[in-house]
């Protein structure tokens, strides 16, 4: 009799919270490359596309069903964002209310699920996954994966091949949404462990039976480990051990283990990218972290087996936060807001039902105090939300909160400078790449648009120097050979510019731009006087 009552109070919470997500705009940050400039996601959803879907790979990844519902959304609602971004609060929707029904199922215990549900619905660190557009791969994973574990549940209830098959469908989808995925199977595991209480004996041919039950699910993980590996290295996404060796790793994935729980308690100073610190990690920080990690850890194999939720809410965190740790480094990020999306449900449950435990015989008055402790914390969460969703509200804003928070993210200042530069702020942009090469030298991007912007403001040659500097680290780059030949251009080099011109269309036969600027070289500018 509760659910209905609690189902309609998780929707009325999440829609309040999150629907000033209808006004956000598509920023400059991955939306291009999965939804604005992405020549699949324009055409719609078609038979042809859908085909070319499942064997594309978006931005080093591999993911069929989230391309499938960005050409869904373009067929719906062409490139106005509002109603990409309701699709992807429906979906948040969507999995709160799955999140809860699981639990309440699973359980019987209707309060602590929805006080787990609740704090997924509002907390600051999901506001990454909801409010971007191209979050859309986190979303629709979590629902398939949710959605396998209630199959799941319901096949341990009433074994038989369809439920068997409906969680290997469901995995598979989970898979085709976000790589991330490839930890469902153990999410399974947990899910025996608690509360289903359906786990095997440690040894004996019960073993056996439960390991043939996971060897499918865990084939389909290992095969999108491996597509989006190979994926990953053709974007060369996936950095080298030379760039941050293993030691620099391993640091780095203990520390943010430990800041995505301080994270949870204090959500402040969020922004969408924070700057890898590679060899500049403390060693202090990293031994603390892993004292905290440590003394954890002590405490759910202390008290795990008379309270086994503990050991389903910690183990999910610690295993689902594994692929995105930064042990496999992909980008220079060393976390994400979006990354927690998933694994915080681990440490929701564990702090929920911790919670409940402690209640269980206390006094009445201490059950009110906790439940008005509870209410304020869940109201808090929802505020801190509030306030945040704005700073998504577009490209501009989004940069200027990373910056304010991370002031030597190279990767900010870059996407500031390109916001700017749509507005056509340029002089003040140049000085944002010129802080974003100066943070990251080796970034030839932000070295290509400080030399577009350079252009722009009449300083070829310094532009050329930028330019050149780029071609340097990216040699087989065509964008970055046009650019070079535009400043060649304009400092009259026809010549030089022109092999420029015939090595990016070399690279690239189909650059339009580069074909019709090379048509267009005998009427080049004489030079400009030194």
């Amino acid at each position: 009799m509760r659910n209905g009552p609690i189902a309609l109070a998780l929707i009325a919470l999440t829609v309040l919270v999150y629907l000033p997500v209808r006004g956000l705009e598509f920023v400059n940050y991955d939306d291009p490359a999965y939804v604005t400039e992405n020549p699949r996601a324009a055409r719609g959803l078609t038979w042809e596309g859908a085909a070319d879907a499942l064997t594309a790979f978006e931005n080093g990844n591999w993911h069929p069903v989230t391309l499938l519902s960005h050409m869904l959304d373009v067929q719906l609602f062409g490139f106005r964002p509002a109603g990409h971004h309701l699709v992807n609060l429906a979906l948040h929707l969507l999995n709160v209310l799955l999140l809860y029904a699981l639990l309440a199922w699973t359980t019987s215990r209707a309060w602590p699920s929805a006080g787990v549900a609740a704090l997924f619905a509002v907390h600051p660190l999901n506001v990454q996954t909801v409010a971007w557009v191209a979050e859309r791969k986190s979303l629709l994973s979590t629902a398939f994966w949710l959605l396998a574990l209630l199959a799941h549940a319901r096949w341990r209830e009433r074994p038989g091949w369809k439920w068997s098959l409906a969680v290997l469908a469901l995995a598979a989808l989970a898979l085709a949404s976000k790589p991330m995925a490839v930890t469902l199977p153990l999410t399974l595991y947990l899910l025996d462990v608690w509360p289903l209480q359906t786990e095997p004996p440690g040894t004996g041919p019960k073993v056996f039976r439960y390991v043939r039950e996971l060897a499918p699910i865990v084939a389909l993980a290992a095969i999108c480990g491996a597509l989006t590996l190979h994926a990953q290295q053709a974007a060369h996404a996936l950095q080298s051990v030379a760039s941050y060796p293993w030691s620099v790793r391993l640091g780095n994935a203990v520390v943010a283990y430990v800041w995505y729980l301080g994270k949870l308690v204090w959500p402040a100073g969020l922004a969408v990218f924070y700057p890898h610190p590679g060899t500049t990690l403390a060693a202090a920080t990293v031994a603390a972290s892993a004292g905290i990690l440590a003394v954890l850890a002590a405490v759910v194999l202390w008290k795990g087996s008379a309270a086994p939720f503990l050991r389903t809410g910690f183990w999910w965190y610690a295993g689902t936060l594994f692929p995105v740790a930064g042990i496999v480094q992909v980008g220079s990020q060393a976390y994400a807001d979006r990354y927690a999306y998933v694994p915080l449900l681990g440490i929701f449950i564990l702090l929920t039902w911790s919670a409940a435990r402690a209640l269980e015989n206390g006094r009445p008055a201490a059950r009110r105090g906790m439940a008005l402790a509870f209410v304020c914390w869940v109201a808090a969460l929802a505020l801190a939300t509030r306030a945040q969703i704005p700073y998504w509200r577009d490209s501009l804003s989004l940069f200027e909160r990373a910056v304010e928070v991370v002031p030597d993210s190279a990767v900010a200042h870059n996407n500031l400078g390109m916001a700017l530069v749509e507005r056509s702020r340029i002089a003040e942009a140049a000085e944002h790449f010129r802080v974003a090469v100066a943070s990251a030298p080796w970034d030839t991007d932000a070295r290509s648009n400080l030399g577009n912007a350079l252009r722009v403001l009449g300083k070829p040659r310094e532009a050329l120097v930028e330019y050149r500097e780029a071609l340097n680290r990216r040699p087989d780059d065509p964008t970055i050979h046009y650019n070079l030949a535009t400043a060649l251009i304009d400092l009259g080099r026809v010549d030089e510019a022109g092999d420029h011109l015939r090595e990016a269309l070399r690279l690239d036969p189909g650059y339009r731009k580069a074909a019709l600027l090379m048509r267009s070289l005998p009427a080049a500018r004489p030079p400009l006087r030194p």
